[in-house]
């Protein structure tokens, strides 16, 4: 599997600011042999940001969430089989779906489901708490699809990462659940501890938030790794 840098920008972005964004990376983007840019984006303009990025070496987007239901009757909902044409991951299980809008273990692993059925692969957000739950939900077929997405809830509340050796030991405990599965890390990651963070054999890629917001900090940030 490529490296992974996955910039997550929420609801940040506003759609008029989204593709001045596209533009400065369309402008300054470097394709790297090994590695994935993943921009995980709202699906209010994701068909418009798709068209810009489409044909860019190295850059792919994500859902920043799916549908734990098949199309039909569940009003507001987007399922995964209609965002499939320009995805190719989606983040399911994020902290702030399931502090905020109270989605549950068995609701995270609907998602899994949906994705894999439609052929997206799922990066699948783990913090201490859900790993043996959310391990335990999900089938093995879906489990070799999935790509955990760990971040300790210390990087949350402080907004920084913690040292290399506690990340190192966060992703041992996902590994001892998740066996055999890529494991990237997010929390906390800037331009002075990424190459750190990435050097662990146990990582492969990393997850972003503020980082990512402005575009050409996001660039310098790449350009860094």
């Amino acid at each position: 599997m490529k490296e992974l840098i996955v910039a997550n920008w929420k609801a940040n972005i506003p759609v008029d600011q989204a593709e001045d964004w596209v533009q400065t990376l369309r402008d300054h983007c470097h394709y790297r042999e090994g590695r994935e840019t993943v921009l995980a984006v709202p699906f209010l303009y994701m068909e418009r940001i798709f068209s810009r990025v489409n044909t860019l070496p190295g850059i792919c987007l994500a859902a920043q969430g799916v549908s734990p239901y098949p199309p039909g009757s569940y009003t507001g909902a987007t399922p995964a089989s209609w965002v499939r044409d320009m995805v190719r991951y989606a983040l399911v299980g994020h902290r702030e779906r399931r502090k905020y809008f109270h989605e549950t273990i068995q609701d995270v692993a609907a998602q899994v489901r949906e994705c894999v059925a439609v052929g997206i692969r799922p990066i699948l957000c783990l913090d201490d708490d859900i790993m043996p739950g959310m391990r335990a939900a999900l089938d093995s077929e879906e489990l070799e699809e999935v790509i955990c997405a760990y971040t300790p809830d210390s990087a949350v509340a402080l907004e920084a990462a913690p040292d290399i050796d506690a990340i190192r030991a966060g992703i041992k405990r996902v590994n001892s659940y998740f066996v055999h599965r890529p494991v990237l890390y997010g929390g906390g990651v800037n331009d002075e501890n990424v190459e750190e963070i990435l050097a662990l054999p146990e990582v492969s890629g990393v997850m972003l938030g503020r980082v990512c917001l402005d575009a050409e900090r996001f660039i310098r940030f790449c350009q860094t790794v």
